[in-house]
């Protein structure tokens, strides 16, 4: 099988723009951030409230989630239906699907639930332990699974930000290697009071609107919500008479093994994921034309991803568009990979590409002596026909994946 052969032909997404895709497709033509107060919990105490906050999934009247469900879950399942309704995929083609799935954290605010609860001490009944159902990671890739009645290959991945990105790779090598025709693919996280107090502890978040690549920049805001990419063997795709969205071309994978947290300074690893998704695609790197960074507006991270960017481009560092829509939506952990991934397919689909927003004054140590500086797309968004797209996602760890698409 050609390895470019890859298709996408269904989409699903729910974040803080809104409920579905369209509501995430004008909200990236707007290009104005959707970070607001958290009001799901209280986070006194932690160093920002600022987050990318996702509205309730809506289900048909005739579906029930299962009491069990997590708010990831819950997520993961909606932008699924929604996915696989947008590729029209029958029965038949879900029965034999993989379903490849990432996330940060899982059904943390279930667990949570479920301790606090332990630690009452007035004689009330110990908490159910349905509460802890949705604690491991695999419960909604197993959710969607059962509800669509899919028996092919599965796997849960949880390689913190790159979780998702790394489900579509992998889901993209069980078509390639003949054990799929059809992979759903996607990362599903919900915001929690876990997370938010563990990324303030690390003074990650920013107490103002995050500005990623801006010398002011704080660090990033958090988000939540949920994306699926339906990915099918080009062959399964014409046989079925689908409509295709653009293809995914290649993906690359490395690890820093430099720090727990911190990326490798240099941008090494980054580098290394860029280069290999290039080579599995077969493509030269002047074939890029836009990349949908990481950026998270943490001081090293962005800092890493430049010096990477820089390195691989080289004298077309200006001639190719980077932003980060994680000033828009916030930094979605687990799910980051796989928004970002439908985010970086309307671009090529409909020549939109989003801006960074909040950043006003690129940092100046970005700058190389007698090199060309980036071309940040700033507070607007930009209409631009690209045909070959890099989306980054890195992570904890060293965790590195870059995933290539291209139009159809």
């Amino acid at each position: 099988m050609n390895p470019s052969d890859i298709v996408i032909t269904g989409l699903g997404v729910i974040c803080a723009f809104g409920p579905d895709c369209q509501a995430f497709l004008s909200g990236l033509r707007r290009g104005q951030t959707a970070i607001r107060t958290l009001t799901r919990f209280d986070a006194t105490g932690c160093r920002s409230d600022l987050v990318g906050q996702a509205p309730d999934p809506v289900f048909p009247a005739s579906f029930a989630l299962p009491a069990q469900a997590s708010r990831p879950d819950a997520f993961g399942l909606c932008a699924a239906l929604a996915a696989v309704a947008d590729a029209g995929l029958s029965a038949a083609a879900l029965h034999k699907a993989a379903v490849s799935f990432g996330t940060g954290v899982g059904g943390a605010e279930q667990t949570e639930s479920y301790l606090r609860t332990l630690q009452h001490e007035d004689g009330r009944p110990p908490p159910p332990a349905s509460l802890l159902v949705a604690h491991q990671p695999a419960s909604v890739t197993d959710l969607l699974a059962r509800v669509l009645d899919s028996h092919g290959p599965r796997a849960t991945y949880m390689t913190a930000c790159s979780s998702s990105a790394l489900s579509i790779s992998q889901g993209r090598d069980l078509i390639l290697l003949g054990q799929a025709d059809v992979a759903i693919c996607g990362g599903a996280e919900g915001l929690c009071p876990l997370t938010t107090a563990g990324f303030s502890a690390l003074r990650a978040t920013s107490p103002e609107l995050c500005r990623p690549f801006d010398r002011e920049r704080k660090g990033l805001n958090l988000g939540e919500g949920a994306a699926v990419l339906i990915l099918e063997s080009g062959e399964h795709a014409r046989r079925r008479g689908a409509r295709v969205y653009a293809r995914l071309i290649g993906a690359g994978l490395s690890c820093d093994a430099y720090h727990m947290t911190a990326p490798q300074p240099q941008g090494e690893g980054a580098l290394l994921a860029m280069r290999a998704a290039c080579r599995d695609a077969g493509i030269a790197v002047d074939a890029i034309e836009y990349i949908n960074a990481h950026g998270t507006g943490t001081p090293h991270n962005d800092a890493a991803e430049s010096a990477a960017m820089r390195s691989l481009l080289g004298e077309r560092v200006s001639k190719v568009p980077v932003s980060s829509i994680k000033s828009l939506v916030g930094h979605t952990l687990g799910a980051a990979g796989a928004i970002e991934a439908v985010a970086s397919v309307l671009s090529i689909v409909y020549g939109l590409l989003p801006p960074t927003a909040q950043l006003t004054v690129p940092d100046p140590a970005f700058h190389v002596e007698g090199a060309p500086d980036f071309d940040f797309i700033q507070s607007v968004t930009r209409s631009q026909r690209c045909d070959v797209v890099l989306s980054n996602s890195f992570a904890f760890g060293g965790n590195n994946a870059a995933l290539l698409f291209a139009s159809a």
